[in-house]
């Protein structure tokens, strides 16, 4: 950016800590969860690849891991090795679904924007143990996921969390 630019930030727009087995504290609350399910977009992968860290890492924690990752290209796929490396080694936990909007000719995995067909087919279902955290682009998410996610049977606020 040129010098005397300005730009607009936001966030962070969630107030969510993991204490490890599926404990969080979330706004204050304290719930936990069995199964997480979370929906990326682009740099959005940032807190939800801490999440997956942290699960996949500690020892005898057992939180199992559903990701919708959506991004334009093969390339704007951020931790990409990494989070096949966790797959490779974690496939019972954590199972990641790309979405690519504009996706090369050789791209095998899942093409187009995130909707409700995706969502239900990649994420576990709407149940007392389950939950879905979201970070990506406020259109993906306000337009595409949110609906999906409320005529799915998923309530924001109780199950359904921005971070």
């Amino acid at each position: 950016m040129p010098i005397g630019e300005e730009i607009e930030i936001r966030g962070p727009t969630g107030d969510i800590v993991y204490n490890g087995n599926g404990m969080f504290v979330i706004e204050g609350k304290q719930m936990t969860f069995e199964k997480v399910n979370l929906v990326l977009g682009g740099s959005g992968i940032t807190p939800g690849y801490a999440l997956i860290a942290r699960v996949l890492l500690s020892a005898g924690d057992k939180t199992e891991l559903r990701v919708v990752d959506a991004n334009k290209t093969e390339g704007d796929i951020l931790l990409h090795e990494s989070l096949d490396e966790f797959e490779k080694d974690h496939g019972e936990q954590l199972k990641v679904t790309h979405v690519l909007s504009h996706p090369s000719e050789k791209w095998k995995g899942k093409k187009g924007h995130v909707n409700a067909d995706i969502l239900k087919e990649a994420l576990f279902a709407p149940g007392e143990d389950t939950v879905v955290f979201l970070c990506g682009p406020p259109t993906m998410i306000q337009k595409a996921v949110l609906p999906a996610l409320r005529d799915w049977g998923f309530t924001e606020e109780k199950n359904v969390f921005g971070f």
